[in-house]
């Protein structure tokens, strides 16, 4: 906590001082301060520091002053982190009797000990990824993978009775609907399990999620969940770097999910997939997924739901852009031929420390799995469990 009182002194200070550490500070510190991680976020403000001893070095009424505190603000002369605390093994400071020490410690800098920021500080993509070693977390570690909200209320403005009706008819009188506004809510996580597999940086990770449709509202009917969609999944991450369309290519994903409701017939619904998925990003603000899927074949005795691609589609692209604080992300589905499809659209936004806000409008087919051949709009609002962006 010390640390980023001091960086944030050490923004004022500069843009009083220096016209480069200023734009500097206008630039850097809110992309710093929005990520959620402590330690994500001390990582990037100890690689920001570095860059305003630089740019202080090189004005000579700023030097003084911001880089001895700078040399404050990070870690004592010499003294560096261990690369699982990850701190970026391209940035070091000067021990004793090293060049540069001297200038250090009385406030002054050689600009040749800083080390390029592209390459110290994650990008987004990479904190939720882990695709360099500064942003690796190790095996076991558990960590959000699709994402995690509460929706106090969604609304639906045509509710899909037809697989209820059976039950439905045999409630009381007063109790023979569903009601069209419910609390859903999504928890997702993943683990790796294996890292660095095959020379090339690759991890091997089991992911989870779980979706709730909970009536709980609808007292008439005890108040059930009405829809619980679970989705194991095993996936390996390959790194990679290219550039295509003005995009930078992050990662290759090849992986198996299985999706089901737990449901007994007449209400049971499942599918097997297996996927690809590519990720790209354009700076700290943007990425672009794309995911095809290939749905393998079940026994027509067996199989609860034949025509699911028909409704649900052959592939999914999810595009996510911050501005400021506040990220929209639109995730959409569709069949190759471009017929029927799903399409969801999430805001957030802050609302106290921590505590992020969070908006959700669908429209089309498969918000859930029982509703996958049920056409429908829903708007839901509640609050953002964890970001990654």
């Amino acid at each position: 906590m010390r640390r980023m009182m001091c960086f944030a002194l050490l923004g004022a200070c500069g843009a009083v001082y220096a016209d480069d550490v200023r734009e500097l500070d206008r630039r850097s510190v809110p992309t710093c301060a929005a990520l959620v991680e402590d330690a994500a976020r001390l990582r990037c403000f100890d690689a920001l520091a570095q860059e305003w001893m630089r740019a202080a070095a090189s004005d000579a009424a700023a030097a003084p002053v911001s880089a001895a505190l700078a040399g404050s603000c990070a870690l004592p002369p010499g003294e560096a982190p261990s690369r699982g605390a990850g701190w970026p093994s391209s940035v070091s400071l000067p021990a004793s009797g090293e060049p540069g020490a001297a200038a250090l410690a009385a406030g002054r800098l050689d600009t040749g000990l800083v080390a390029d920021r592209s390459s110290a500080v994650p990008s987004p993509l990479d904190e939720r990824w882990e695709l360099t070693p500064q942003s690796k977390h190790g095996l076991w570690s558990f960590r959000p993978h699709k994402t995690n909200y509460f929706l106090f209320g969604r609304y639906s403005d045509s509710v899909n009775e037809h697989p209820y009706a059976g039950y439905l008819k045999s409630a009381s009188p007063e109790a023979q609907h569903l009601d069209a506004t419910e609390t859903k809510f999504q928890l997702s996580f993943k683990t790796k399990v294996q890292e660095d597999l095959f020379g090339r940086g690759a991890d091997l990770w089991f992911g989870y999620t779980q979706q709730n449709n909970w009536q709980v509202f609808n007292k008439g009917i005890s108040a059930p969940f009405r829809e619980v969609n679970y989705e194991p999944e095993v996936f390996l991450t390959v790194p990679t770097s290219y550039e295509l369309l003005g995009l930078r290519g992050r990662f290759v994903n090849v992986g198996f999910v299985h999706q089901s409701n737990g449901q007994t017939r007449p209400l049971s619904r499942s599918w097997n997939r297996l996927y690809a998925q590519a990720a790209f990003e354009a700076g700290d603000n943007f990425s672009l997924l794309v995911k095809p899927w290939y749905r393998l074949k079940e026994r027509a005795e067996d199989d609860d739901n034949p025509d699911i691609n028909r409704y649900v589609g052959d592939y999914e692209v999810e595009a996510s852009y911050r501005f400021g604080v506040q990220r929209l992300t639109l995730i959409g589905r569709s069949t190759w031929e471009g017929r029927r499809g799903f399409a969801q659209l999430d805001w957030t936004f802050p609302l106290y420390e921590k505590l992020r806000g969070y908006v959700q409008f669908t429209t089309g087919y498969g918000e859930s799995m029982i509703d996958f051949n049920h056409r429908q709009n829903t708007l839901g609002i509640g609050i953002l469990l964890t970001d990654w962006m």
